[in-house]
């Protein structure tokens, strides 16, 4: 009883040191049902960037000013470490100094445009910078154009009142493109016009999302893989009858038992230690040298909570591989396990390859054979072997997102054809593929106008224009398993350079997502990881 009351006593300072206070959220009396209600939202609590007013309204449809503009872009890029705070400045306006409420977010902008070779006084000209003056569109478009310098598609610009001399021409074209700036029903974009503190609050939302899409490090980072039930769980790995009387089971049990209680934070009370093994790593390491039938089960927790050089847990791991080998009584989420692990420490291919091609043989489902096949990726990834790498993904390509084929391996590929990334004609596509070909010398030789709501993405040896209408591609059984094949393909291609096939891939892939239901219940998730992945196989 004692025991119990301390453990209650430590759970109940631990629930309450862990609750955090509700964080206030500003309830705007003017934003309900307001056409931008929910980028208000964001804007001023969710990233808390936006300020409303002491009586609790928002204003929306006042102008907002060159101030009150360039401080909540500033606050953004904080948000994102896009550019610091100064406090100092050579920036000279007659009007502007120090004692003004936004001086440091004006200089601190000053100070990173420079950084895009222009500063303010390009954006602003003459002796004033009028900073309670409504900011015009054009204007807030030149300050986002130097945080948004990425887009996905190429279109042309078709906004009938921004010629080709104008001065931000570039920078909005691809604002537009990025699908940041938008233009009104006549096709106009209207630079003179001032924006509505409701409008300037809808950018912003665009311009943290696009921000946070241009991070490449977070995107393309790492292999993902499917989940098997169980494999979060330490395993016995093997059958094993939990009362038997055989001496080596009773050691192995009674360790492995140990170190999961242990390792999920379990307290060994003295009163208690005879239930468990207090020397639980030695007691595997004994059994390992005796020869105990379970190599897979003592290596595995050897490795994990010994203290051994990596040399010796490298050699513990290819001793895990060759007893996989060795044996048929294996769970899929014991052989996840396994992998996972293994897959960090230098082993031999053969004994690698061989354990996958054993786990294949003897699981029937579908998570396990994906993840059979982003093992393999990761092996040859983390040995840096390109050529068989390009030789495992070039016949995936050749399945054409067929995942019934894809899961099919084959351990005996004996492809020696000539590997041709560039060649697209493996399936379907959202896009027509144009090859060595430029948006310039497509528009010369086809009846103008081009359709304006098609999207065209211009690579460097590729011109795509979107089809109307798209190929259908069924996928209903396999939306999640298809997301994760996919981001890996992906990842293989960036890995080996072969960013042109990403792209295209990624579009494809990208466009078959958003008829998933998985797509309609996590669209912002799937938007922006997309997003980000072709912004950074384009780059």
């Amino acid at each position: 009883m004692r025991k119990f009351k301390k453990l209650l006593l430590l759970i109940i300072i631990f629930i309450v040191l862990s609750i955090q206070p509700a964080l206030a959220r500003t309830v705007f009396y003017d934003t309900f049902n307001h056409w931008a209600e929910n980028d208000i939202n964001f804007t001023s609590n969710t990233i808390n960037v936006f300020k409303g007013y002491g009586d609790f309204t928002f204003r929306p449809e006042n102008n907002i000013t060159r101030a009150e503009f360039i401080t909540i872009l500033a606050r953004t890029a904080y948000k994102h470490n896009q550019m610091k705070e100064i406090y100092t400045s050579d920036l000279s306006y007659s009007d502007l100094s120090n004692k003004h409420w936004s001086y440091t977010f004006i200089i601190s902008m000053d100070e990173y445009l420079k950084t895009n070779k222009f500063n303010l006084q390009d954006i602003f000209p003459g002796s004033n910078f009028y900073p309670d003056r409504a900011i015009t569109r054009e204007e807030s478009s030149a300050l986002i154009a130097a945080f948004c310098k990425d887009a996905i598609f190429d279109n042309p610009l078709t906004f009938t009142d921004v010629p080709y001399n104008n001065k931000y021409y570039s920078e909005i074209q691809r604002l537009a493109n990025a699908g940041i700036i938008v233009g009104y029903e006549n096709n106009t974009f209207r630079g003179s016009t001032n924006i509505t503190r409701a409008e300037a609050a809808s950018l912003i939302r665009r311009v943290y999302a696009d921000i946070k899409t241009s991070t490449n490090g977070n995107y393309l980072s790492k292999l993902e893989f499917m989940p098997i039930k169980g494999d979060e769980m330490y395993s016995y790995f093997g059958n094993y009858d939990l009362n038997t009387t055989d001496t080596n089971d009773k050691k192995f049990i009674k360790a492995k038992d140990t170190l999961e209680y242990v390792a999920f934070g379990g307290y060994i009370f003295p009163e208690d230690s005879h239930l468990y093994d207090l020397n639980a790593v030695k007691t595997m390491e004994s059994l390992r040298t005796s020869g105990y039938f379970n190599v897979a089960g003592t290596n595995y927790y050897m490795i994990v909570f010994g203290s051994y050089p990596d040399a010796e847990k490298s050699k513990f791991a290819n001793e895990i591989l060759t007893n996989v080998i060795a044996r048929n009584d294996f769970k899929d989420a014991e052989l996840m396990q396994i992998f996972t692990l293994v897959s960090k420490y230098d082993v031999s291919e053969a004994l690698y390859m061989g354990a996958l091609e054993k786990w294949n043989g003897l699981t029937s489902n579908d998570n396990s054979k994906a993840n059979i096949l982003f093992f393999r990726y990761a092996y040859y990834i983390k040995n840096d072997n390109k050529d068989i790498l390009k030789v495992l993904i070039y016949e995936d390509l050749k399945k054409t997102n067929n995942i019934a084929s894809l899961l099919s391996i084959s351990f005996n590929s004996n492809d020696t054809s000539i590997i041709d990334f560039r060649n697209y004609d493996f399936g379907n596509y959202s896009f027509s593929l144009y090859k060595d070909t430029t948006l310039f010398r497509y528009l010369r030789n086809i009846p103008l106008p081009l359709n304006n709501s098609l999207r065209v993405v211009e690579l460097a040896n590729l011109l795509m224009i979107e089809k109307n209408p798209k190929p259908a591609i069924s996928m209903a059984d396999y939306e999640n398993l298809f997301t994760k094949y996919s981001v890996n393909k992906l990842y293989v291609l960036n890995f080996l350079g072969e960013k042109e096939r990403a792209f295209v891939e990624g579009m494809n892939d990208y466009d078959i997502i958003k008829a998933f239901e998985i797509y309609k219940k996590n669209r912002t998730v799937f938007d922006e990881s997309y997003t980000g992945i072709l912004k950074k196989v384009k780059e």
